[in-house]
């Protein structure tokens, strides 16, 4: 019996790769990696979280890409006379989060370089929260932005995903500005 890698397994790969060479070349830092399994409903999921080394931003920004692969994704693939053929692929999100609150103009810059980056076509949800800290009577803040791409992703794009990285890292760079 040969192993063959699921898509999944390859896509992973290949994000966490390209992710780590440019953290070696000193453009990011990884600041957390996640591979999940959850056994309930037999799905993947696989995130990858960095920043930028040299940032001179006051607040924290951070960035992250997150590959999700459910069971039906899983079986479309393995069972290959299934009616989920259109479900064979990974779902792929990006994730930028801001560690503040952020005023009505900081928001409007923020959603401008999402929609030049990643394009008109994209879903981006904001979502903000905050935290408090009872101890040290403190307040934390954080907003973030899911970028969606409205469909799967597909193994024969996996090129694709390299490019994604240099995105995630313009991405990076385009908000610093704003929060200096």
């Amino acid at each position: 019996m040969v192993f063959d890698p699921t898509a999944f397994d390859n896509m992973k790969v290949i994000v966490e790769g390209a992710v780590y060479d440019r953290d070696l070349d000193g453009d990011i830092l990884v600041t957390n990696r996640m591979d999940l399994v959850n056994l309930a409903d037999l799905s993947r999921e696989f995130v990858i979280e960095m920043k930028l080394k040299h940032t001179c931003a006051k607040r924290k920004i951070s960035a992250g890409i997150t590959l999700i692969s459910k069971l039906e994704n899983l079986s479309a693939e393995l069972l290959p006379k299934s009616n989920y053929e259109s479900a064979s692929g990974s779902i792929l999100k990006v994730m930028v989060a801001i560690q503040d609150k952020l005023d009505e103009i900081q928001t409007k810059q923020v959603m401008n370089v999402l929609t030049h980056i990643w394009g008109e076509t994209r879903l981006i949800e904001k979502t903000d929260s905050e935290t408090i800290n009872n101890q040290e009577k403190q307040v934390f803040y954080t907003t973030k932005y899911t970028i969606s791409f409205g469909r799967l992703i597909k193994e024969e794009q996996i090129d694709d995903l390299v490019e994604i990285i240099d995105y995630v890292i313009e991405t990076l760079e385009k908000l610093e500005p704003i929060f200096k």
